[in-house]
């Protein structure tokens, strides 16, 4: 039984045409599969890395900024209404003495 290309040429040289070309054929496919989804893949990579240009790290997004002044502006809201619930929470006390003489 050939395993690779040597054992399938052993198989040619007994002339055994009918199983040595069949097993000739299937590992030719297999090589050419095994080429074609190589090329693809190094065709893939290179599309990869042409795609994305480089970053500046100084730049300013405005939309980010934009977002933050959203989140400060929130805090600020929510910093007004727990102070303002900390004064609601201060009530008077129920007895009250009011004496006159």
């Amino acid at each position: 039984m050939a395993i690779g290309p040597v054992g399938n040429t052993i198989y040619v040289n007994q002339q055994m045409a009918s199983v040595a070309s069949d097993k000739n054929v299937q590992l030719n496919r297999f090589e050419l599969q095994a080429l074609a989804a190589q090329v693809i893949m190094q065709d893939q990579e290179k599309e990869v890395l042409e795609v994305r240009p480089t970053e500046e790290n100084h730049a300013v997004d405005a939309d980010r900024e934009h977002t933050k002044e959203q989140a400060e502006q929130e805090e600020q809201r929510s910093q007004h209404q727990e102070a303002d619930e900390t004064k609601e929470e201060e009530v008077k006390p129920l007895h009250i003495l009011d004496i006159k003489v």
